[in-house]
């Protein structure tokens, strides 16, 4: 299997992390200098430098067949001149490892056609997601794309990359840390040896690079996880994604955390690919926005959203993300839990269960997902969680059997929850998935027990305690009876549970009352608001003993 490395500046030398991913082999990491956290001084008052075909020049460039890497200086010449772009080639290259017909298909990726699209190129589609390229020194709107043999290190052979040198003078350059040279122009270094310059995934890798830079010129101190998310969209949108690998095998990975795994280049692809095709509409540029906006991170997507005129918490965008990356069924709740342009495989759970009963615990990062997997067996299944956050919201994914597709509900639970899986859900639904997506910034800390009520459809036994109701059906109230022992009085209560395993009503039973107990239930909730017709379920709760029966409202 193929490596690459991520090549990142810390101090004044480089580290090398080595990790596996597929046959793309892509270099697409922008290189940062840890002190270039400002920019250059656009000379407005310069004539604009530009290029026709047949110039030469002489670029700084890095030689990365050593590490850590040395600037070389490497003459080139225009081969190429587009609406938007200069191509330069390596004169060491010409003819060799490039020629003009290879040019060409780079610059009609680049001006005119993505895999996806034959309206723009690659080029102004990253304009129309992400907003202007920057023009910092050189007064001259076109970028250049630099081809030249970019080598291989440790049998890793590099696609391209941006830098932010050449976004400074010569002089600011060679003070950064580490200290280096700038060309004083937009710059895309690409390769050309080894790899094939004209393999649509080098213009994909690109389409990132060109991402950081825009984003640079709308924001220097962007979160990383936030611009890589964004160069990762730019890949989606040309036609040639990275592959989703990584991440969903591991959901518990803190979305707003960068720790250069490839996983975290899906993950925040993912998200912002979400972003893109939920919120961004022709009335607004969400994902422009989100660049441009001076703050960072989480608050700048929050910040936006409320900017662009949606009433959705980004907590709530969160769990529906969550949700999509499980389910991703664009026929669900008009498309909100799938992908139209990525096609994801199955994501790994936490907890797989077919035999009861179950307790089990768990821990989900900020920000992050597990999910845990239930098969209904026919019986009825109490289940109980308890989680440490406040307000935590629960999706859960119900697999039909017919149609082959999933309805969506979800509930929010304040440390403690009580649900059950009625025994019709194994006839209707082939599994059930509650989904823990840790919308907060502490870490989720969550157990779940689960236990079978023995019994059968209309009548649930537990002891020698028996629970009925009449009349059932009912239309519009119900007597619910049952036997108490003369101990169980003080503690006993009726809980009312719908299909969705959700409690609606509480009916408090008097000390008083002797051991034969009816309570009326008028078929409203606790908000006394009418509950629909359907199918609930009477629970009878005590210190010592549970029961329970099936109540069908009929209006």
């Amino acid at each position: 299997m193929k490596k690459f490395f991520i090549i990142f500046i810390v101090s004044s030398f480089f580290v090398l992390n080595a990790l596996p991913i597929t046959e793309f082999d892509a270099f697409h990491r922008t290189l940062y200098p840890q002190t270039a956290k400002w920019k250059g001084s656009n000379h407005s008052g310069e004539p604009s430098r530009e290029y026709q075909v047949g110039d030469s020049q002489t670029f700084w460039k890095w030689n990365l067949s050593v590490m850590p890497p040395s600037w070389v200086q490497t003459p080139a010449t225009c081969r190429a001149v587009g609406e938007h772009c200069y191509v330069f080639v390596a004169d060491d290259q010409w003819n060799v490892n490039m020629d003009q017909n290879d040019v060409d298909i780079v610059l009609n990726y680049l001006e005119n056609e993505t895999v996806n699209s034959n309206d723009y190129g690659a080029i102004e589609m990253d304009m129309e997601l992400f907003g202007p390229i920057p023009d910092e020194i050189d007064n001259d709107p076109r970028i250049i794309v630099f081809y030249s043999a970019l080598g291989s290190f440790g049998g890793t052979s590099f696609d391209g990359y941006f830098s932010v040198y050449n976004q400074v003078t010569e002089q600011q350059a060679q003070q950064m840390n580490p200290p280096g040279h700038s060309n004083e122009c937009e710059m895309i270094y690409m390769t050309c040896s080894p790899l094939n310059p004209i393999d649509p995934i080098r213009i994909s890798v690109l389409a990132h690079e060109l991402e950081h830079m825009i984003h640079w010129g709308q924001d220097v101190n962007e979160e990383t996880w936030l611009d890589e998310g964004c160069a990762e969209l730019a890949m989606v949108y040309f036609g040639i994604p990275d592959p989703i690998t990584s991440f969903p095998t591991n959901p518990d990975n803190q979305l707003n955390v960068w720790n250069q795994d490839f996983a975290d280049y899906v993950k925040t692809m993912l998200f912002f690919t979400y972003l893109e095709e939920q919120f961004t509409t022709p009335q607004n540029e969400l994902i422009i926005d989100i660049v441009a906006d001076p703050t960072n991170g989480l608050a700048s997507i929050e910040n936006q959203l409320i900017a662009n005129g949606f009433t959705i918490p980004l907590e709530s965008v969160f769990v529906n993300w969550t949700i999509a990356n499980f389910v991703d069924d664009t026929s669900i709740d008009q498309g909100q839990y799938g992908y139209e342009l990525l096609d994801l495989p199955s994501f790994s759970t936490s907890g797989t269960h077919n035999s009861f009963p179950v307790n089990n615990s768990g821990t989900v990062h900020p920000w992050a997902a597990d999910y845990i997997m239930v098969f209904p067996n026919g019986e009825n299944i109490q289940h109980d969680i308890t989680v440490n956050n406040a307000n935590q919201t629960i999706g859960i994914l119900k697999k039909l059997y017919n149609p082959d597709t999933y309805e969506i509900d979800g509930f929010n639970i304040n440390n403690t929850w009580t649900g059950f899986l009625p025994p019709d859900w194994g006839d209707l639904y082939h599994f059930v998935v509650y989904t823990y997506a840790n919308h907060s910034d502490q870490q989720l800390n969550y157990s779940y027990n689960l236990q079978v009520v023995v019994g059968n459809d209309d009548e649930l036994i537990s002891s020698n305690n028996r629970i009925y109701a009449y009349p059932n059906p009912f239309n519009p109230s119900t007597t619910i009876s049952f036997e108490l022992a003369k101990t169980d009085n003080e503690s006993a209560k009726i809980e009312i549970y719908n299909l969705k395993g959700q409690k609606i009503k509480t009916l408090q039973i008097s000390a008083s009352q002797n051991p034969n107990v009816s309570v009326v239930w008028d078929g409203k909730d606790n908000n006394n608001q009418s509950v629909s017709s359907g199918i609930y379920f009477a629970r009878l709760k005590t210190e010592k003993m549970e029961a329970g029966c099936k109540l069908i409202l009929m209006k």
